[in-house]
């Protein structure tokens, strides 16, 4: 009862993240690819690197976080939409989460991530390895 309780938190969470792009289908400002790499036992930490592409621009990006209530080794190959990316240099921070993502051998997993700026991220992944992972954290996002 407690773990659907959780979930469903969780969930809300992600709902209410969501709810930070606008209602109706707006085009991204920019998109995001990564590939990162995630140990958890409890406490998680992830690392990568990636690309933004931001007005016909392509700047690499690091990758760096944290999450709780993980279990598990993964690697992960993302795509995202940035929304609300007015300057490049918005897009550095600290960016909080609500993310769902299982895998046994191969899985998926989807994340509404917002930073001190206000720049949103929809991110959608996919992974390998064993991992489980219904938790809020917390990604460093800068440009290199």
């Amino acid at each position: 009862m407690r773990g659907a309780r959780f979930f469903a938190a969780v969930i809300a969470i992600g709902a209410i993240l969501s709810s930070t792009v606008h209602a109706e289908d707006s085009k991204p400002d920019a998109t995001l690819q990564l590939k990162q790499t995630s140990l958890a036992f409890i406490l998680g930490y992830t690392w990568g690197s990636g690309t933004l592409q931001y007005k016909d621009k392509s700047y690499p990006v690091d990758v760096g976080g944290f999450s709780v209530l993980s279990l598990g080794i993964a690697t992960a190959e993302a795509t995202g939409e940035v929304y609300n990316l007015t300057k490049v240099e918005d897009f550095n921070g600290t960016y909080f989460a609500a993310a769902i993502e299982g895998t046994i051998g191969a899985g998926a997993g989807a994340a509404t991530m917002k930073n001190q700026n206000g720049v949103v991220i929809k991110l959608f992944t996919s992974t390998g390895g064993l991992n489980v992972k219904v938790s809020p954290e917390g990604v460093q996002l800068n440009i290199k």
